[in-house]
């Protein structure tokens, strides 16, 4: 695994972090202008107002809003971009809390042995909250404006999911339509021993071309079509800890 040194602008949500077994398109590492040159931004009034209330990236400068779009398009084979300190220090906090308090059961696809829980049966507050506003049109807009996706996205699904000592999340595709896969991270704390990694396999078979640790209040969004990946286990250096996630499914607008 290696480790990234370079530490970003200030207004960047992003610092020294692991990055996955790639030259580039992870975790941003350096915002300057001699890196990314002259590419013209989208207004920050394109963000929705509402996305203000959960992430500092939706008044963050036109460079890196500019910088974040050349990340995502440059992610090779699976277009992708993972940012940390994603949501305001207080949401992230409000969030692991809520987390741990959630009411989890275990997946119903035998396959998949990990838990998940179910929107429905979860008391009202910050987790309902985000959850809500991740499924809302707003949601969609804000994470298609963030990696500058073109066409119109809609939200499918939202899923809760904790992982366990023991469980693990098979290699599957998410969906063959267009759109966005964003998963945002509450596992804390996290180290490398504890797996739990986001993994990508390489088309050759032999190797995983990508591997995404799972960092507190951060996110991973990337091109979701036929992209095949996996959740490497959750193993027995975590004993007490859990991995906590939740993916949204942002998908082309029927």
């Amino acid at each position: 695994m290696i480790r990234a040194t370079e530490k970003s602008s200030p207004d960047s949500p992003a610092t020294s972090s692991p990055r996955p077994e790639r030259p580039s398109g992870f975790f941003v590492a350096n915002f300057a202008d001699s890196v990314f040159g002259p590419v013209r931004a989208k207004p920050p009034s394109a963000f929705p107002p509402s996305a203000s209330g959960w992430s500092p990236l939706a008044n963050a400068s036109p460079k890196l809003h500019d910088a974040i779009r050349h990340e995502f398009v440059s992610g090779g084979r699976v277009p992708h971009v993972c940012l940390q300190r994603v949501l305001l220090p207080e949401r992230a906090e409000a969030m692991h809390q809520a987390l741990r308090d959630a009411r989890f059961q275990r997946h119903h696809h035998g396959p998949y042995p990990l838990h998940i829980a179910p929107l429905a049966q979860q008391a009202p507050g910050v987790l309902t909250d985000f959850c809500a506003w991740l499924a809302s049109e707003d949601g969609a807009d804000f994470h298609a404006a963030l990696v500058g996706w073109p066409q119109k996205l809609e939200t499918r699904q939202v899923q809760v999911s904790r992982m366990d000592v023991g469980e693990q999340f098979p290699e599957h595709r998410d969906t063959d339509e267009e759109g966005l896969a964003v998963v945002y991270n509450f596992t804390r704390p996290w180290q490398e021993p504890f797996g739990g990694v986001l993994a990508f396999p390489h088309p050759d078979g032999d190797r995983d071309l990508m591997r995404v640790p799972p960092i507190f209040n951060s996110v991973f969004i990337f091109r979701a079509v036929n992209a095949p990946h996996r959740v490497t286990e959750w193993l027995p250096a975590a004993q007490g800890h859990q991995r906590y996630s939740i993916t949204a499914f942002i998908l082309a607008k029927r």
